[in-house]
């Protein structure tokens, strides 16, 4: 089923966006604040404790917009999201 695959392909677009951001930020708190690497990668750690939150929330949302608009909906909700997660990653990169 395409749209299967069109999930499973903007799931792992999106993961891959949060280890790589996770992995990136370390490095960027100890370069630019001058963090040591055990301060910079506790704060780096936020960003997955957030997307646990994020994650479920976008799932709740997502299972909404299935309900009310059948998967077009679902691909809809998840397509801004994408949309969304890479303009963020544009601004802040």
């Amino acid at each position: 089923d395409k749209n299967t695959w069109l999930l499973s392909v903007q799931y792992a677009c999106c993961f891959g966006v949060e280890l790589t951001m996770t992995n990136a930020a370390a490095l960027y708190f100890k370069d630019e604040f001058g963090q040591t690497t055990e301060s910079a990668a506790a704060i780096a750690s936020a960003f997955g404790w957030m997307n646990l939150f994020a994650r479920g929330m976008g799932g709740f949302v997502s299972d909404i917009m299935n309900a009310h608009h059948g998967m077009k909906g679902r691909l809809l909700w998840q397509s801004i999201s994408f949309i969304l997660e890479g303009a963020t990653v544009v601004i802040f990169g």
